[in-house]
């Protein structure tokens, strides 16, 4: 048996995220980038080595999905050529960010995680236009780990006039040309999207004239419906993952004899340690897989955990213990851990409201925003300092006092019609709740979401309760502030769980339902302060989708009921808002549908229109909230490219809202000159349906 890891984080002293950012405020250079993610690739190396193999081309400063398109002549000709892309770092980083002239790419959430991957945009046909430092693959038991080509396309927005057949034939040909040149050496080649997309049909072909030992790995779900073709592949190995995909275990007695199997049987998306039911699964592999033709590996890349656990005050397994775990295994000096799994009943009883009509704004193209304002050095400051006790509890409040009244302030000044009170006292959205809630462990471990940004999930450790209220005393505050509505903001049940580390003695439904029941908590008494707009944010029920279509319909009735458990007993006055970003919607039409919100804010600045066309066409029964702008990029949008969206749209513009497409908080004094252009655009679409 063998040892071997798909991915590592790219966060190690968050070198490369300081060395972006402080190039982004001209402080830093396209050097000290280069300098950043080195040191970054040497630490990375030096703590894999004792694995029989590992990765190279594994991380990037941004985002590897980005690196790999743009290395395949995949850029947007707004930002240059690709051969400029791909020699000069800053016009790299201007496409997830954009220009002052230029709109950045779309992001999407990669498979149902939450990192964020920057869409390709196929314009003209691909071509191999740079490869990777040869000097990389130098040394012992290295492998190249490589997106695959349908993958890739799966993700692009293909904007070339071209199928995607023509594309996948013309793409794939400029992966050979570069995997061919490449040393002997092993390629592991990721296809998630088999799972999501089948097999295209000139695969085998692609397949076939690869000239180096392959690792075909798919992760994320189960090979199952795809099997037979997969096992044919002429392919030296292929890896499973044992963990999203339990039922590939089903496929063992089917797997080909001139073949190893990578089997990925540690959590590579969860922080704890490796129990008694990874020795059942790894026990079940070698009934059928000799030692000699298999490794084993983490489920996924170990991007989606943070570094080390060292330091947090509790016994977790993060990247580097994951690895240490894959060598006590090997080695036979593995202590699993006895989790015994609880099958907790999920409640039969649908939850709703007793209001069955929507709410409609009284004017046309009503304004408001997200819920997040500028989180300036100075605020992340005093946050720090009182949390560590150098600032009072009175100095703090007043603090965020400020902030809410300038805030208020500001908006009213706007002429923004719902308000937000900006939560200042939130450094996340997940971890501000966990950290007032039982039942959770939070973590001082990063985890990358995208890019540059960096979250720390907590771990859900026992039940979630609720010991007090956590949002009512900073709404009311900006409630008294104003006499227009004030939106009470939390986030949601499924939410919470899935962008922390759940519990796995119990499901992740029996999860949502015990966040939903003290979330609920949380509604009735934000109700009672007078508040009466609720937002309950969803980015992430899309996210949980799972990918095999055969568990989707049992994830979405219980999501969509915990969902709606949160708000089921508010008075008919109330107003229930929901927000989910980076969301795609064509699956879930119908759970969307059944949440039941009045209003429902999507990113749609990218999509230029396309979600909220698929909502209305969907038949949507509520209020469409517009991502007019980007928040994720500092430029300011222009008014005309502002109403272009809202002014396509054949829908009541009662019922059209503008605002920005996600929360402003990781933007600076730029956002108020964001919001005043957005005022702009929906002034001048009231003016033009009078």
């Amino acid at each position: 048996m063998k040892i071997t890891n798909l991915g590592f984080p790219n966060v190690y002293k968050s070198l490369i995220k300081k060395a972006v950012e402080g190039f982004w405020r001209g402080k830093r250079s396209k050097e000290d980038i280069i300098k950043a993610e080195n040191e970054v690739i040497e630490f990375n190396a030096d703590v894999q080595s004792n694995l029989d193999l590992q990765p190279v081309f594994d991380i990037d400063v941004y985002d590897r999905l980005l690196r790999t398109s743009v290395m395949f002549g995949i850029v947007p000709e707004r930002f240059g050529s690709p051969e400029e892309t791909n020699r000069d770092i800053g016009i790299y980083l201007s496409i997830p960010r954009g220009t002052e002239r230029e709109k950045a790419s779309s992001m999407v959430k990669w498979f149902n995680t939450n990192y964020h991957v920057v869409q390709p945009e196929i314009e003209h046909d691909p071509k191999l236009v740079s490869g990777i430092r040869l000097s990389d693959l130098s040394g012992k038991n290295k492998k190249l780990a490589l997106i695959g080509p349908l993958t890739l396309l799966s993700y692009a927005i293909n904007n070339s006039g071209q199928s995607n057949v023509e594309l996948f034939k013309k793409l794939s040909k400029t992966y050979i040309s570069f995997i061919n040149s490449l040393p002997d050496v092993i390629v592991q080649l990721e296809e998630p999207s088999f799972i999501t997309e089948g097999i295209p049909e000139d695969y085998r072909g692609f397949i076939g004239l690869l000239e180096r030992k392959i690792h075909l790995h798919i992760y994320f779900g189960a090979a199952n419906s795809f099997a037979e073709e997969l096992f044919s592949f002429p392919v030296a190995g292929i890896g499973l993952d044992f963990i999203d995909g339990d039922s590939n275990l089903e496929l063992l007695n089917k797997f080909p004899s001139d073949k190893t199997l990578i089997a990925g049987i540690i959590n590579g998306r969860n922080v704890w340690r490796a129990s008694t039911g990874t020795k059942e699964i790894l026990e079940k592999i070698t009934e059928k897989i000799p030692e000699e033709r298999l490794y084993i590996s983490p489920s996924c890349s170990l991007q989606h955990v943070p570094l080390t656990s060292e330091g947090e005050a509790e016994i977790f397994s993060f990247a580097l213990e994951k690895l240490k775990e894959l060598e006590a295994i090997k080695n036979g000096t593995i202590n699993y851990i006895d989790i015994q799994y609880e099958d907790v009943p999920l409640p039969t009883e649908d939850y709703s409201r007793s209001k069955k009509t929507y709410w409609v704004s009284d004017i046309s193209y009503p304004t408001t925003t997200i819920g997040t304002f500028p989180q300036t050095p100075e605020l992340r400051k005093i946050r720090k300092d009182w949390k560590s006790g150098v600032v009072s509890d009175d100095e703090y409040e007043e603090f965020i006092k400020d902030y809410i009244r300038l805030w208020i302030s500001r908006q009213e000044e706007l002429g923004i019609d719902i308000l937000v009170h900006g939560e200042p006292e939130r450094a996340d959205m997940v971890q501000y709740f966990a950290e007032l809630l039982e039942g959770f462990t939070t973590i001082k471990g990063s985890v990358q979401s995208y890019g540059t940004r960096h979250v720390r999930p907590p771990v859900i450790s026992g039940k979630i309760k609720r010991k007090k209220p956590m949002t009512v005393k900073w709404a009311k505050y900006a409630q008294s502030l104003t006499e227009k509505s004030v939106k009470g903001i939390i986030t949601g049940p499924v939410t919470m769980v899935q962008w922390s580390f759940p519990r796995e003695d119990i499901s992740k439904n029996a999860q949502f339902y015990e966040m939903a029941e003290a979330l609920a908590e949380e509604v009735d008494d934000l109700i009672k302060a007078g508040i009466k707009h609720i937002q309950i944010d969803e980015p992430a029920l899309r996210e949980g989708l799972p990918l095999e279509h055969s568990k989707r319909e049992h994830y979405l009735r219980h999501a969509v009921n915990a969902f709606r458990l949160v708000y089921a007993n508010v008075p008919d006055d109330v107003v229930v808002h929901s927000h989910m970003c980076f969301s795609e919607f064509t699956d879930i039409m119908e759970a969307i549908k059944e949440m039941g919100v009045d209003v429902l804010s999507i990113e749609d600045s990218k999509a230029k229109g396309k979600t909220a066309d698929f909502l209305k066409e969907g038949g949507f029964p509520g209020s469409i909230g517009l991502g007019v702008f980007d928040v994720h990029s500092p430029r300011i949008p222009q008014v005309e490219e502002m109403i272009t969206i809202p002014d396509s749209l054949n829908i009541d513009p009662k019922k059209i809202w503008i605002n920005p497409d996600c929360g402003l908080k990781t933007r600076g004094d730029e956002a108020y000159t964001q919001l005043k252009k957005m005022m702009e655009a929906a002034l001048r679409l009231r003016e033009d349906t009078k």
